[in-house]
């Protein structure tokens, strides 16, 4: 897996967590501290995950359930020697980057042996309270006087994105779907939908594209493609920057549809019926 790629792909579907529990029996000061960097997708891209800690020298544990696949990365050193250089070499582009610059914050402490004081510990919290969802309401009870820290604003890079990125992006939020009316008319689209705090990164896709527009609703953003002619565009791009996984095979699948209808057989019976066998087969994740 290419670096960027694997960016790309954390950028999408990553995580990165600071668990606190409290435990006497582990920490003198009663409190245990594990930095967390997470990753999880569908069963069917468990193949995926397998590649992913190799990419990463084989650190981590992946655990499944019935549908969902987890490569999980706990152990300080290995979090030091693998994950943080990789994030320095290869920066996050999503407002995600945030989190680990915060969650790397906490890693530092713990890397020092701060965890283990009850200043440190404090330190952790004040970095923890701007991650993600923050502080649960039971520690901010048991810690009153806590300083809470201040999320940075997030400031899109200015620099152009790289072609593996947006693979690898599109391969963890990216989606390929096909909608047929009551006409027989065909309408394939190409999406990604992000939350609002995401609307430059997707003005920045659509300008790497030059192609499409960025829809807002609500809190959520949108960009689509659905012009024929762009979508074609669209298939030169992941040609030369394969997909991976399961997203590749829907891909695929979405592929050989535009192919009849830049061919014009989806005006036949024929063709329409063969489109409407690819679509059943498209998107079925479950």
């Amino acid at each position: 897996m290419h670096p960027w790629f694997v960016t790309g792909l954390i950028d999408g579907e990553g995580c990165f967590n600071i668990s606190i529990s409290s435990s006497f029996k582990k920490s003198k000061i009663g409190w245990v501290v594990q930095a967390r960097f997470i990753i999880e997708l569908h069963i069917k891209d468990l193949a995926l995950l397998c590649k992913l800690k190799s990419f990463f020298g084989g650190i981590g544990t992946i655990t499944t359930t019935k549908k969902l696949a987890r490569y999980s990365i706990v152990g300080l050193n290995d979090i030091i020697n693998y994950v943080l250089p990789h994030f320095s070499n290869f920066p996050l582009q999503s407002v995600k980057i945030i989190d680990f610059l915060l969650w790397k914050e906490c890693v530092i402490i713990m890397a020092n042996k701060g965890h283990l004081t009850l200043k440190g510990l404090k330190n952790i919290f004040y970095f923890k309270s701007a991650i993600n969802r923050g502080l649960s309401d039971d520690l901010k009870s048991i810690f009153p006087d806590l300083n809470f820290g201040v999320r940075p604003i997030y400031k899109i890079s200015s620099k152009s994105l790289h072609p593996l990125w947006i693979s690898g992006f599109v391969t963890g939020e990216g989606s390929f779907h096909v909608s047929i009316n009551s006409r027989n008319q065909v309408f394939p689209v190409f999406s990604i939908g992000l939350l609002i705090k995401d609307q430059l990164l997707l003005e920045k896709i659509q300008e790497y594209f030059s192609f499409g527009r960025v829809y807002l609703s609500g809190n959520t953003a949108q960009i689509k493609i659905f012009k024929l002619v762009d979508l074609l565009s669209i298939i030169n791009h992941f040609n030369s920057y394969p997909l991976e996984g399961f997203k590749l095979y829907n891909y695929n699948l979405w592929v050989e549809i535009l192919k009849l209808i830049s061919s014009k057989l989806h005006l036949s019976q024929e063709g329409l019926s063969k489109i409407l066998s690819l679509k059943e087969q498209l998107n079925k994740w479950d």
